[in-house]
């Protein structure tokens, strides 16, 4: 199989986002409505964070396959 060059897939988290490990339970607000999940993986500036079920945020959910994109600076640690 052909390579056509090295691609460098590491991603090195910001200074702020070092503290935000996976497996870190989180909080922020989603539409103006404080939410709750874990991150999953960590990005530059922002997160992968897996949301926890409610029943107040099943069509959150349901929009956003259950996780989302979170920047650092609108997250919490819990």
């Amino acid at each position: 199989m052909a390579t056509f060059g090295k691609f460098d897939n590491t991603v090195v988290p910001s200074d702020l986002g070092k503290k935000f490990q996976p497996e870190t339970h989180v909080q922020f607000l989603i539409y103006g409505k404080p939410q709750t999940g874990t991150v999953t993986k960590q990005l530059k500036n922002s997160a992968v964070v897996e949301l926890d079920h409610t029943p107040e945020n099943e069509q959150l959910i349901t929009q956003s396959n259950g996780v989302m994109i979170i920047n650092y600076k609108k997250m919490q640690m819990l």
